[in-house]
């Protein structure tokens, strides 16, 4: 079997909650470094945004099914048009 990777489920604030809104998938990254990478930028575009956000990583093994969120590319593309639109 082999090793199990990490996934980090990216949230946001919404009210007095957080809510999942993306998922950066180590198992769609070619090495542990890729991923990180991914992780720290993903932070950093958060964080630049000023969107209230936190990231939780877990360890998912490579039989698991892909989760129903969107990647963090999807989520951060649907950000840009919604700065593009003067609504973010």
């Amino acid at each position: 079997m082999a090793d199990a990777v990490d996934l980090s489920v990216v949230q946001v604030r919404a009210g007095d909650r957080w809510k999942a809104v993306a998922v950066i998938d180590g198992r769609t990254y070619p090495d542990r470094a890729s991923f990180e990478a991914a992780v720290e930028g993903a932070f950093e575009a958060l964080d630049e945004a000023r969107i209230p956000a936190q990231l939780v990583t877990r360890e998912v093994s490579p039989t698991e099914p892909p989760s129903r969120l969107p990647s963090w590319d999807e989520y951060r593309a649907m950000l840009a048009a919604e700065g593009d639109r003067g609504t973010a």
